[in-house]
């Protein structure tokens, strides 16, 4: 700072003033600073500044998987930028769904090892996640409690799988599936409010208010993976099938029923159409091309890390709060011709 205050000809304090983007510099002053400091080739020490802060300037995203089909592949580009928008840098770790690796995550925020996460719980319950937490900042990713514990940016399953359905329903499809339908265990659920529960009312609702059948023998029970689509669709492609259309509840498994199909000899969307929900990228560039409902991961990011910045910096230290991202349909080719959407 004495460096860059002689070069500039103000004082030490008014260099630091003016690179903290201080209230009592003037513009005209603070141009003449960062000249200086551009001259001499000093940049400002984040590490250093946020040590002295208490801060570390870094926010963890914690999530279930980062393959190319995964939801989450896709989300983490537009998660770096609305970090880097608030001046933070991001880091991210996939847990496999495992209770440990989300212990993990959380220990280090307690370490001080970031300001904040931006958290899929998984398997581990909020009440266990704010145990571990010690009320520092998180935002919970698809949580759908009735009461959160805490701040939730929540991804409208119900809503997109219902326009996914009515999309097949408006292309002639009569006898539709949902794939990835809850289990027993998870329909008993006390409150009923888990990602699958939520495809499969917004399936229901889509059925029944175009007056078709949607019970149990429209219900797939599957996994949500690709795999288990292939596996799923070299059996139905050998077993035969009675279905127009399906959804799937994840665009993972859709790819893998699509492959799996075409494997059995079964076109798509010639013998079945197919919709997926998520929007992952890598179907656009399939064959053919997944017709999915997408969400806007722009407008998840960007109010996700909103929330958390919110709370790590004290802008905001009220009760928790719920936003829902918005989503579009995508239709394309393996729900039929893109044209006919």
């Amino acid at each position: 700072m004495k460096d860059v205050a002689a070069e500039a000809g103000v004082s030490p304090a008014t260099v630091s003033y003016a690179l903290r983007g201080g209230q009592y510099v003037s513009d005209r002053t603070a141009k003449k600073v960062r000249e200086a400091a551009d001259k001499l080739g000093y940049t400002t020490n984040v590490a250093a500044r946020n040590l002295r802060y208490g801060k570390t300037g870094v926010i963890e995203t914690v999530v279930r998987g980062l393959d190319l089909s995964s939801f989450y592949a896709r989300m983490v580009t537009h998660v770096k930028k609305a970090c880097a928008d608030r001046g933070y840098q991001s880091l991210f770790m996939q847990t496999e769904m495992e209770s440990d690796s989300v212990r993990e995550a959380v220990s280090t925020l307690n370490n001080q090892s970031c300001d904040g996460l931006l958290l899929d719980v998984g398997l581990l319950t909020p009440h266990a996640v704010r145990s571990l937490s010690q009320n520092q900042a998180i935002v919970l990713l698809d949580d759908y409690s009735a009461k959160p514990l805490f701040d939730v940016i929540q991804v409208p399953r119900g809503e997109m799988t219902k326009l996914a359905t009515e999309h097949l329903i408006a292309l002639g499809c009569r006898n539709i599936a949902l794939l990835g339908a809850p289990g027993e265990a998870e329909r008993h659920l006390r409150h009923g409010r888990t990602s699958a529960m939520l495809h499969l009312k917004g399936f229901t609702e889509a059925m029944e208010e175009a007056g078709l059948d949607a019970g149990p023998e429209h219900q797939v029970q599957v996994f949500w993976r690709y795999f288990t689509g292939v596996d799923l669709g070299r059996d139905m492609a050998a077993r035969g099938f009675d279905f127009d259309g399906v959804v799937c509840c994840n665009d993972a498994l859709a790819l893998g029923l699509i492959r799996g199909l075409a494997d059995g000899g079964v076109q798509v969307p010639r013998d079945l159409k197919v919709m997926g929900v998520d929007g992952v990228s890598i179907g656009e560039f399939t064959v053919p091309r997944l017709s999915t409902v997408a969400v806007d991961m722009e407008d998840l990011a960007q109010k996700g890390i909103g929330m958390l910045v919110d709370r790590i910096e004290g802008k905001y230290d009220g009760k928790p709060r719920t936003m829902v991202a918005k989503y579009a349909l995508a239709a394309r080719e393996s729900a039929g011709d893109a044209a006919e959407g």
